[in-house]
């Protein structure tokens, strides 16, 4: 399992303009209109999107507001970018009924351990459940490392485990536009997608 993405992670995020903040959850629900109605989106805010166009289309007049992007990522996979940040759709919720969600939260050059929910409880991440060992084998996941090459790190074991990889198609992939409806939503101290 020791698979490796064509391009660094880290560097396409650099070459998209989203190096400073990075705040996504990948849920295992490969149909996103599933994932949007999880979510529960403010159903007049949602529309059709890509990625570049929803990262320059929302407004931040709303001081509570958090707008979404959601998109399918992989077979069984979708994916939520963050775009205003602040509060995050609890990963418990987002897992309910057998699935998974993980979170990964860079924030201005900080960086935290992957949450990981399975079936509506949060784990302690996924760096510590055996089901993920063998996608972990040749990764070096330690804390003195710069957080950029965590995140590099993370990237990898998590395109693993998704069977996608972050690649340039993912940066011209169609998805959902929404501002979240506050329901479920936790204090998670993260940012947006910068």
């Amino acid at each position: 399992m020791n698979a490796l993405p064509a391009e660094s992670q880290y560097g396409l995020l650099v070459e998209h303009g989203v190096e400073t903040s990075f705040v996504v959850q990948w849920v295992s629900v490969g149909d996103a209109d599933e994932v949007v109605r999880r979510l529960g989106l403010v159903e007049e805010t949602v529309r059709g999107s890509g990625f570049q166009e929803a990262r320059s289309s929302f407004s931040f007049s709303e001081e509570r507001s958090r707008w979404v992007w959601v998109a399918p990522f992989a077979s069984g996979w979708s994916i939520v970018v963050f775009l205003t940040g602040g509060l995050t759709p609890s990963v418990e919720a987002l897992s309910r009924d057998g699935q998974r969600v993980i979170e990964v939260i860079y924030e201005l050059g900080e960086m935290e351990y992957p949450f990981y929910a399975r079936d509506g409880m949060r784990m302690e991440t996924i760096f510590v459940e055996e089901e993920y060992d063998e996608f972990m084998e040749d990764v070096d996941f330690d804390d003195l490392l710069p957080p950029a090459e965590r995140l590099e790190q993370y990237l990898r074991v998590i395109g693993r485990i998704t069977g996608r990889f972050l690649d340039r198609e993912f940066f011209v992939s169609e998805g959902v536009l929404g501002r979240l409806s506050g329901v479920d939503l936790e204090d998670s101290g993260c940012g947006g997608l910068g």
